[in-house]
C-alpha cells in the first residue's frame, strides 16, 4: 500500500464505521477524521472487502491507539480528534465503544483482512 499517486498498490481513505449507517442516527460523525482510515483497494472494495461490515474489534483497538497517538503527540489533528471522541481518554474510549457496538448490532457481520501490515503505533 502507498500513498504515491503513481502506485500500483495506492492507498485509500475508508469509513471504519461504515458510512451506510448515516442513516441510522449516526449523522455526520462517520464522516470524522477519528473513523477516516487507510486502506488498500482490495480491502476497501475488493471482492472481500469490507463494504458495509463491522471490522473486528481487534481493528477497534488499533483505530483508538492511533487517535490516541495524534492526539499525545500535539499533532495539529489533536483538537479536532478531542472534539469529534472526547475530551479526556475514558470519554473517547467510551465513544468509541459506544459507536462500535451500536454499529455491531445493526449490521452483525464482521469483518477481517486477509492480509495486514504490521502495526507501527
Amino acid at each position: 500500500m502507498s500513498i504515491s499517486p503513481e502506485s500500483d498498490c495506492l492507498a485509500e481513505v475508508d469509513h471504519f464505521i461504515p458510512h451506510t449507517l448515516k442513516s441510522h442516527r449516526f449523522g455526520d460523525t462517520l464522516d470524522g477524521i477519528w473513523n477516516l482510515v487507510l486502506a488498500c483497494k482490495t480491502c476497501n472494495r475488493g471482492a472481500k472487502g469490507k463494504f458495509s461490515k463491522v471490522p473486528a474489534f481487534r481493528y477497534l483497538e488499533r483505530l483508538y491507539r492511533r487517535n490516541e497517538f495524534f492526539i499525545t503527540s500535539h499533532h495539529p489533528l489533536r483538537e479536532t480528534l478531542m472534539a469529534q471522541t472526547g475530551p479526556t481518554e475514558p470519554a473517547r474510549v467510551q465513544f468509541l465503544n459506544a459507536v462500535y457496538n451500536k454499529a455491531k448490532a445493526l449490521l452483525v457481520s464482521e469483518w477481517e483482512a486477509e492480509n495486514e501490515l504490521e502495526t507501527v503505533l
